[in-house]
């Protein structure tokens, strides 16, 4: 930030004054609900739209000083989100008054949240004296009560970092804390969606393949496609160019990772589509740095506005991170038992993890491939026990599939496929923008959900499995 032109906030770095020990303030750790009694001081719960990518907020330390629970609820439910996780946030009532009496005993740390409805003379008044105690470095945010551009011009004149108004959200708040630390070498961050599969060889693959395909070819969409999986990774093959140690290059050399080691080694698959190959080989031992991993994403998101990152189906620290730090998830399942529990622990995993983002996008794959209906867990018996309607649902078509991958082209580009291709763009458009469009219309009916492609979709699930459903989800409850 800039050095304020009227108010510092930060005299000289020094020590705790000795002298009379100082009693702090108690933490405010009991909220009751986050009551919204009064319109203009309202608690948002409507999740705020956002262009560009979320960004964490780096390691610090935050102190809020509140004068109302539902401010000090919203500031709680923030620390439990995943752009908090490297922030050490203490929550304290009184607002500006008791933040002026604990920081004349006190070191300020990183960012300081105030909650204050004074205006005029009175508030720069009262920020004068907070700055005569604030540390050198420290940021300060005021949540104000009136939505007032010219308040707003003299904070920032003042040194105020930012002035937020209700009503609050905490995912809007969040974002607003993160403008505040944000490079500003790199001040963008483009979208980045993890594709996942809820066990191996259920495509999970070939569609984030394909949705980077159609996003860049189809939609327009300027998108980077990361290749996550070092030792058995399939892009090569499925874009027919010889393998390439990409992502292996990347990790190896991830602290110095910049825009010209990037143009470097990745792909310039068309105008718009760029890849970070893996060279898929066994002789190498994976790297599982989670930093590393993370690096490599950040350097990506900050020169590319839609980052489609293929994951592996492994689970540990980096992949774990990777699914809970990302704008969308995508799960790939089909319908059969094994796949039902896992897909139903990774979303019960992902809405705990991700308490104010989007649920992830689910896609079934593979439907109708038992000989009938019975031996098959239908659509919506598959639906119901997961928690979470699927957003697409694809026909099993294994010739098709095959053939694309053998000719090293894309489900769009094979003519047996037409069916599929509303089903591609009408997800692609959610990864690009973070909301549904209008559900695709084929032959002048509307595909819901894409169920056009399935067979056996009012099926039941079948004797055996369907005591088996019952008996996974009763272990769930």
């Amino acid at each position: 930030m800039p050095a304020p032109q009227a108010m510092s906030y930060g005299g000289p770095q020094g020590q705790v004054p000795q002298g009379t020990p100082h009693q702090a303030p108690t933490p405010h750790s009991e909220y009751p609900g986050l009551v919204e009694s009064n319109p203009a001081l309202a608690v948002s719960t409507t999740m705020p739209d956002r262009e560009g990518g979320e960004r964490a907020l780096p390691q610090l330390s935050i102190h809020a000083f509140c004068e109302r629970n539902e401010t000090a609820g919203c500031v709680n439910q923030m620390t439990r989100d995943w752009r908090m996780r490297r922030t050490n946030t203490k929550i304290y009532m009184g607002g500006l008054t008791a933040a002026i009496e604990f920081y004349h005993k006190e070191n300020t740390p990183g960012l300081v949240m105030i909650e204050t409805g004074l205006r005029g003379e009175e508030l720069f008044t009262q920020l004068e004296t907070l700055a005569s105690v604030c540390d050198e470095g420290t940021r300060v945010v005021i949540i104000g009560v009136t939505n007032d551009i010219r308040l707003y011009r003299q904070l920032m004149e003042k040194g105020v970092s930012d002035y937020i108004v209700p009503p609050l959200h905490p995912l809007n708040m969040i974002r607003s804390l993160s403008e505040v630390f944000a490079d500003p070498d790199r001040p963008f961050t483009g979208r980045a969606v993890a594709f996942y599969g809820s066990k191996g060889g259920v495509g999970s693959s070939t569609l984030a393949h394909n949705m980077a395909w159609t996003l860049s070819e189809r939609l327009m969409q300027e998108t980077s496609l990361i290749d996550l999986d070092s030792s058995w990774g399939t892009t090569a093959l499925d874009f027919a160019y010889d393998s390439a140690s990409g992502l292996e290059e990347a990790l190896a050399d991830a602290e110095r990772l910049d825009d010209t080691l990037l143009d470097r080694i990745m792909v310039r698959h068309t105008s718009r589509l760029s890849i970070l190959p893996t060279s898929s080989s066994l002789n190498n031992k994976p790297i599982t740095d989670t930093a590393a991993y993370e690096a490599i994403i950040t350097a990506v998101r900050s020169i590319s506005p839609l980052a489609v990152l293929d994951v592996p189906h492994i689970w540990n620290d980096w992949t774990t991170n990777i699914l809970t730090t990302v704008d969308d998830v995508v799960i790939t399942t089909v319908p059969d038992l094994a796949n039902l529990r896992n897909t139903k622990n990774l979303i019960d995993f992902l809405k705990a993890q991700r308490p104010h983002d989007s649920d992830p996008i689910l896609i079934l794959n593979q439907t109708g491939r038992c000989r009938t209906k019975e031996d098959e867990i239908s659509v919506d018996n598959f639906a119901g026990a997961v928690g979470l309607e699927p957003s697409l649902v694809i026909g099993f078509d294994p010739d098709t599939f095959s053939r694309a991958c053998n000719e090293g082209k894309m489900l769009p580009e094979m003519k047996t496929t037409e069916n599929l291709v509303p089903g591609l763009d009408y997800i692609s458009h959610r990864l690009r923008t973070g909301q549904f469009s209008s559900p695709p219309v084929i032959g002048g009916s509307r595909l819901k959900l894409g169920r056009k492609a399935k067979a056996g979709s009012k099926a039941g699930s079948g004797g055996k499995s369907k005591s088996l459903i019952a008996s996974l989800l009763r272990k769930k409850a």
